[in-house]
């Protein structure tokens, strides 16, 4: 055995060397801290002295301008004073609370922001507990606050639910502009500035001002309120500007926002919010001297698709075309129209009846305008020839499964289907696709039934219909997707009753037939310029959007020119559906009417009604296309009800007859702001509300 002499040491020599090496590092650590202190102190604590005198605080820029594609001004800035309380966590609600009640001596609220029944409970009662304290402490003992304590409970969320509607009422009118102002204080994040009130008054400003001082956390600043021109006209398209949501904080500062800062909230605010937001300036004070250091630069600008004159002149028509049919509704009257350059898929106008978003959001039935592309699906499937004729006579199938068109057309063929809106000759495609003749009975093959579902919603998609249009905002309904239902509802899908699409889609669709299926992606911004801060004209192109073909639909040339040929003739024939409505059009296009019956329950008295949606797409010059439309009037009365037919047909030919009359003699770019307030006042007298989605009525 060896001897315990001969042993080696237990700790290694790594282990040694480690421990030298540690020892060195804090050496050479505590030598530095000790030169930074000693040496270096007196500089560091100048750089604090001199840090803690200046403060810097970020000015807001206002947002980008939009134009329209003439240059029409019709969004801008309107410089404004805010009041603003910067909330910190060593301030206590007695302070909040005395700085809420001076601040009411120099400010007033409107009535409504001031209203009992419109103030959240929660606000009234905070206040109350706040400024009640003895009537407080009465609502849970100490002895009760003690256990509820014990049992993990807040005894304030108790003494919330104790407080009666009684004791509320005991704030008085004049406790409500306090409890409005320090609700606004309190509703902000630490440490950032949160707007109290928007747009002081001269007075209300000068009289805060000469009491900063006094008034911990209160500041006026510069600040910035949109201003929308040709709000009757286009409103609901712009947007709105408001305090960043809830859910998206954190990806806003996340991108340099204070929680403060207000962004685009909707539409075309919000989808080019980043364009939009301005660059914020800065403001350093030293001492009592403030000196503005970086005035920032305002947004960049956009330029719409948009021309406001034809805006104008299509809400005009729509107005007076639903002024003319009072009494035609049972519910809420609606009416679309969009106008797109199929060239390009810039949006020329998209108007509304009080809506112009029912083009993007709300969907329909859009009834025989659809029998161009079924007709198109025939020719390229080869279950028809350009030469193919067909009975118009009413088709009964097993089911109880009715297809009649609005008259007994006779020998038709696919042309002649399209001009004189033939259910019968779109069904007879739809039977064929399924494999199905007259006379089979019931012998369908539900395969066959269902391939034929596929095929049509295929083409159809490749229109646009049921699709994304990927217009350049930041939601669109896409419609309702009827499956593969039954056999016998195919026939009414091959003329557009089954499936709904929304007014713009209608408007895509019109275009890409016009342009020989070429289906472009519909846009409302033309090119994002440069501030101009110098003139009032716009600056340096920064971007500008390019054509864009989503797709071409697969579907033969040739075909293209035979529908193309029957919507022709719907115009320009004396058998054409529309050919009374187009007379007076001063050029030559196409159009193709559509109808959708349906039932609906009228709201006065809950009595189910017949109804029909009313729809036109059309385009022209018909051998070089520049504009093309779709115009949506829902859910109007059936004539033996009350209702007036060729509404749709009416509105489209006069929006036709507006684009050659602007192209003829244009009137001014724009008119002044206070031309487009009177023009909302006018317009306003006759706007009717809009509402949801509805049917369609069948074709005329």
């Amino acid at each position: 055995m060896a001897s315990r002499k001969n042993k080696k040491p237990s700790i290694p020599f790594r282990l040694n060397v480690l421990f030298f090496a540690v020892f060195i590092l804090f050496s050479i650590l505590i030598l530095r801290l000790g030169y930074v202190q000693i040496v270096e102190g007196d500089t560091y604590e100048e750089d604090v002295n001199e840090t803690a005198s200046t403060s810097a605080s970020r000015v807001d820029a206002p947002r980008g301008i939009m134009y329209d594609r003439n240059g029409t001004e019709l969004v801008d800035n309107n410089l404004i004073l805010t009041l603003t309380y910067t909330n910190q966590r060593s301030y206590e609600d007695e302070e909040r609370l005395q700085t809420a009640e001076e601040l009411a001596e120099l400010i007033e609220f409107d009535e409504e922001e001031t209203d009992r029944e419109s103030m959240p409970e929660r606000n009234l009662q905070d206040y109350w507990l706040l400024t009640r304290e003895k009537e407080a402490e009465e609502l849970v003992s100490d002895k009760e606050e003690q256990r509820l304590m014990e049992n993990d409970k807040d005894p304030y969320e108790v003494q919330l639910d104790r407080i009666t509607e009684e004791q509320l009422n005991d704030i008085s009118d004049e406790e409500l502009e306090v409890v409005a102002i320090w609700s606004e204080m309190i509703s902000g994040y630490y440490d950032s500035p949160q707007r109290v009130k928007r747009d002081l008054t001269e007075g209300e400003a000068t009289a805060i001002s000469s009491r900063l001082d006094e008034l911990e956390g209160v500041d006026v600043t510069r600040d910035f309120r949109r201003d929308y021109q040709y709000t009757q006209a286009f409103q609901s398209l712009y947007g709105n500007v408001g305090s960043i949501p809830e859910e998206t904080v954190t990806e806003f500062l996340a991108k340099g926002y204070q929680r403060s800062d207000e962004v685009g909230q909707s539409f075309l605010e919000e989808y080019y919010e980043d364009t939009l937001r301005g660059k914020k300036g800065t403001v350093s004070g030293e001492d009592d001297d403030a000196e503005e250091t970086n005035n920032g630069s305002r947004g960049n600008d956009l330029v719409l698709s948009i021309d406001m004159d034809l805006q104008r002149e299509v809400q005009t028509i729509i107005d007076d075309q639903m002024g003319q049919s009072e009494g035609a509704f049972p519910n809420d009257e609606q009416a679309y129209v969009t106008a797109i350059d199929p060239n390009t898929g810039e949006i020329l106008a998209m108007n509304g009846y009080d809506d112009q978003l029912g083009n993007v959001t709300n969907t329909f039935e859009m009834g025989s305008t659809i029998k161009p592309a079924t007709g198109m699906i025939g020719l390229q499937e080869e279950v028809i020839t350009e030469n193919t004729e067909i009975n118009d006579t009413p088709l009964e199938l097993p089911g109880g499964v009715d297809v009649s068109s609005s008259h007994d057309i006779g020998t038709v063929d696919v042309v002649g289907a399209i001009q004189e809106s033939s259910n019968v000759f779109m069904s007879e495609i739809a039977m064929r696709l399924m494999d199905y003749e007259r006379g089979d009975g019931a012998n369908f093959d539900l395969d066959k039934v269902d391939n034929s579902y596929d095929t049509m919603r295929d083409y159809y998609s490749q229109f646009g219909l049921g699709e994304e249009t990927g217009i350049d905002l930041p939601s669109e309904a896409t419609g309702l997707d009827g499956g593969t239902g039954a056999p016998g509802s195919l026939l009414y899908f091959s003329f557009g009753q089954f499936d709904t699409y929304t007014p713009l889609q209608l408007a895509q669709y019109s275009a890409t037939i016009a342009s020989d299926g070429q289906r472009m992606e519909p846009h409302l911004v033309k090119e994002i310029r440069e501030p101009n801060r110098n003139t009032d004209e716009m600056g340096a192109v920064l971007h500008q959007f390019e054509p864009e073909m989503l797709n071409r639909v697969n579907i033969d040339k040739e075909y293209f020119d035979i529908a193309q040929e029957g919507m022709y003739d719907v115009v320009n024939t004396d058998l054409g559906t529309a050919d009374s409505y187009f007379t007076d059009v001063n050029m030559e296009i196409a159009g193709k009417t559509g109808t959708a019956q349906r039932s609906i329950r009228r709201e006065s008295d809950n009595e189910l009604v017949e109804v029909n949606n009313q729809t036109f797409i059309a385009y022209g010059p018909y051998e070089d296309p520049e504009i093309a439309i779709g115009v949506v009037v829902p859910n109007v009365y059936v004539d033996d009800e009350g209702g007036r037919s060729g509404i749709a047909n009416s509105i489209a030919a006069d929006t036709m007859q507006a684009y050659v009359n602007l192209k003829e003699e244009r009137p001014g770019a724009g008119s002044s702001e206070d031309d487009a307030e009177g023009e909302n006042e006018e317009d306003g007298e006759n706007a009717g509300d809009e509402e949801e989605s509805g049917g369609d009525e069948e074709e005329q």
